[in-house]
């Protein structure tokens, strides 16, 4: 894939998760993994560009709890009490961890 197929999909995921308002890990695991698949984490997406994944997690109705700089956030949706943490691209599901 070339630079431009690249961020062409990067900005595409983005979208569907915007459109697609994923409320669960599951969901959102989908829309990320046609992207890229995990890497160490339960799912992965990376950063580097203007646009990213927690600005397309809060437009989806999530809340965010940034810890470090950019990259190491909490991500909770409010209706389902989804919670994911993200370190530097790698996300964790920390439903389970809420539920418990």
């Amino acid at each position: 894939m070339n630079l431009d197929g690249y961020w062409a999909m990067y900005d595409e995921t983005l979208a569907r998760v915007r459109t697609e308002r994923p409320d669960t890990f599951p969901k959102l695991k989908a829309v990320l993994d046609a992207f890229q698949p995990p890497s160490s984490g339960d799912a992965f997406f990376p950063g580097g560009a203007d646009d990213d994944l927690a600005d397309a997690l809060s437009d989806a109705g999530w809340e965010l709890r940034f810890t470090e700089g950019s990259y190491v956030y909490t991500a909770r949706h409010p209706g389902t009490g989804a919670k994911v943490q993200h370190v530097e691209g790698d996300l964790y599901d920390q439903t389970k961890a809420v539920q418990s």
